[in-house]
């Protein structure tokens, strides 16, 4: 045994000593007398002078038998080869202090750990026979963690307090902005992670947080408490979060080039609780002028500087929230007189500042989620509470439904010259809008109002409105729209309703029909719309096809009933004023109007008193005198006392 191992003891100090010299290697891992080939004699062969385990200064925990006792007593004497070696050859040669110490423990460190790593793999025959038949075992180590644990308890715990303070000055250094060797320190510090892996019971860089880590964070945390009250003092606020989002970069390369990856977790929160955490307060402190003057570049500093703390964005969140809200509040107070009268303005008032801070949002705050649920926050604070709907967001919703009907009906000013593009757009708009609105069923109320007078009067487009119910459905549901639905319907009933009866009418030719008529039947419960309280009695000229329309229906529809809207209804009169030119004019009337002008058919004179009008058509008082005020404003007819 004493002559094999004499040889296996020159080969193991040749390794940890210059694990690169390449002719001592391949003559000690080649050949007949290959390194691991001597191993397996040691442990096999029935050796004569095997030493004890009170020779090598070992203490056997329980009794082996023969065919197992050379493989322990090889596991101690190898043992014994690292503790003589890293004790008496490497700890004399690391003396000094700094950075020399770091160099020379470094030197070291490389050529020892690459030659227990090769002894380590010619050692599987111990690993596997020894090392894992006593995994219970916590003194026994594979080869390799043998040997790291000789040169922790040998070398490493005898210089640590040596080589912690060299280890932290070169990161300060680093910190100044002076050069330092950053492979130097990685080295120093992977050896620290090594010496702790395949420790039983341990994590494998439990060591390294004890020795280092521990102590790093603490400095850290010194170093820059001091530098933040130094550059607060000294620069303004923009300057110290650009230097702070330089220094946040700096640590983390700082991480991929000299420590282990797990401390950039508690390096990172420790940066963030003394430069961000700790100073939020004075962050925020100027936010809102940066927001008066748009500044850019601060408003995304501060908020990529606070979203790195778990809760730092909190307090920004509700000053742009607020923001918006007051923002959206004051420009509906500058425009509240003229948006009472104009939904247009308002509605495009309220899309402004919504725009103005969805930009926001996109651009300084990257679509944050928090900043989005602002954005919602904030304009729905001010669309349902403001100037002009100071208690509840009533008023807001009527508003949004006459903006509706004014780019929905051709014939408006504002959907003048809109293509249908646009129109799409505009629709898109709305829908923002109307998404935030809290009182969704005054919007409905008006919206189906004014649906119906666009339908009965034609002045619509098929596929837009079918396009704005199917968005009310997506934010609403069916049954909000069950009804907006239900009256679309009805118009193409009636469409084909009015053709039957065209066809009714042709299948009688003897028949005096009267002038053209068309009749919309609308369902009731689904529109917006009451009989009148009056019995108006129609003009002759139209009381003949109603009557004949009523025939009609009631043979299609047996024991439905109608009731006539004509409040609701229109009709076209031509009619002369210039004799001498013989000028034909057409005037698109309602059909109360209709009744007041044909009186003039029937009379001798130019004239009809108010008295004769009312006793013909049976309007009420009120009714008449707006009908006939509009068309005296007209200038149809001339108003003269009697």
């Amino acid at each position: 045994f004493q002559e094999l191992w004499k040889k296996l003891e020159h080969d193991i100090l040749t390794l940890i000593t210059d694990p690169t010299a390449k002719k001592t290697a391949e003559q000690m891992l080649l050949g007949p007398e290959a390194f691991h080939g001597q191993i397996y004699k040691l442990c096999t062969s029935h050796c004569t002078n095997v030493p004890t385990f009170e020779d090598l200064g070992a203490v056997p925990k329980e009794e082996y038998r023969d065919r197992h006792i050379q493989p322990h007593i090889l596991y101690y004497c190898m043992k014994n080869v690292f503790e003589t070696h890293v004790r008496d050859t490497v700890l004399p040669s690391v003396r000094s202090y700094d950075e020399e110490l770091l160099h020379q423990y470094n030197n070291r460190w490389n050529k020892y750990s690459r030659g227990i790593t090769v002894v380590d793999h010619f050692s599987s025959y111990i690993n596997r026979d020894l090392v894992q038949k006593q995994s219970n075992s916590r003194d026994i180590y594979t080869i390799k963690g043998l040997g790291l644990i000789c040169w922790k308890e040998q070398l490493y715990l005898k210089i640590k307090k040596q080589m912690l303070p060299a280890t932290l000055q070169q990161i300060t250094r680093d910190r100044d902005g002076e050069i330092v060797n950053h492979g130097l320190l990685k080295g120093i510090l992977n050896s620290l992670v090594q010496l702790g892996l395949g420790l039983v019971e341990k994590k494998e860089t439990q060591f390294y947080e004890e020795q280092f880590e521990s102590a790093f964070i603490e400095e850290t945390e010194r170093y820059y408490s001091a530098e933040v009250a130094h550059i607060l003092q000294e620069n303004s606020l923009p300057r110290y979060m650009i230097r702070m989002e330089k220094r946040l970069e700096e640590e983390q390369r700082r991480v991929t080039t000299c420590l282990h990856k797990t401390t950039e977790e508690l390096l990172m929160k420790t940066l963030v609780r003394v430069m961000i955490e700790d100073k939020q307060e004075t962050l925020l402190s100027e936010c809102t002028q940066w927001f008066d003057n748009d500044m850019v570049d601060e408003q995304k500093r501060l908020y990529c500087l606070l979203s790195r703390s778990e809760n730092g964005l909190e307090p920004l969140r509700k000053i742009v929230e607020d923001r918006i809200d007051t923002d959206g509040k004051r420009e509906i107070e500058k425009i509240k007189n003229d948006a009472q009268r104009e939904p247009n303005l308002f509605v495009e008032t309220l899309l402004q500042v919504h725009q103005k801070y969805e930009t926001m949002v996109e651009t300084i705050f990257l679509k944050d989620q928090q900043f989005v649920n602002a954005l919602e926050k904030g304009c729905r604070r001010f669309i349902n509470r403001n100037a002009l709907s100071p208690n509840a967001g009533a008023r807001s919703a009527e508003l949004l439904a006459k903006y509706c009907h004014s780019i929905l009906k051709p014939s408006s000013k504002a959907s003048k010259n809109l293509s249908e593009h646009d129109l799409d757009q505009r629709i898109s708009k709305v829908l923002i809008i109307f998404k935030l609105l809290e009182d969704k069923d005054v919007f409905q109320k008006f919206y189906s109002s004014n649906f119906s007078r666009r339908l009965i009067q034609h002045q619509y487009s098929p596929d837009m409105e079918t396009h704005m119910i199917s968005k009310l459905k997506e934010v609403c549901g069916y049954e909000y729209t069950y009804r907006l639905q239900r009256m679309f319907t009805d118009m193409d009933v009636s469409a084909d309703l009015n053709k039957l009866f065209q066809q009714y009418l042709s299948e009688q030719p003897n028949l005096d029909v009267g002038p053209d008529f068309s009749a919309v039947v609308l369902t009731s419960g689904s529109w917006p719309l009451n009989p009148p309280k009056a019995n108006f009695i129609l003009p002759r000229e139209v009381d003949r096809r109603q009557q004949l329309f009523e025939e009609f229906y009631k043979k299609e529809h047996n024991g439905r009933k109608l009731a006539w809207l004509h409040q609701h209804s229109t009709g076209i009169l031509k009619t002369c004023y210039s004799l001498p030119q013989r000028r034909v004019y057409e005037l698109q009337v309602t059909t109360y109007q209709m009744g007041i002008l044909l009186l003039f058919n029937t009379t001798v004179s130019d004239s009809v008193t108010g008295r004769h009008i009312q006793e013909s058509i049976q309007l009420p008082e009120k009714d008449l005198a707006f009908q006939l005020q509009t068309l005296t404003k007209n200038k149809i007819l001339i108003a003269s006392e009697p």
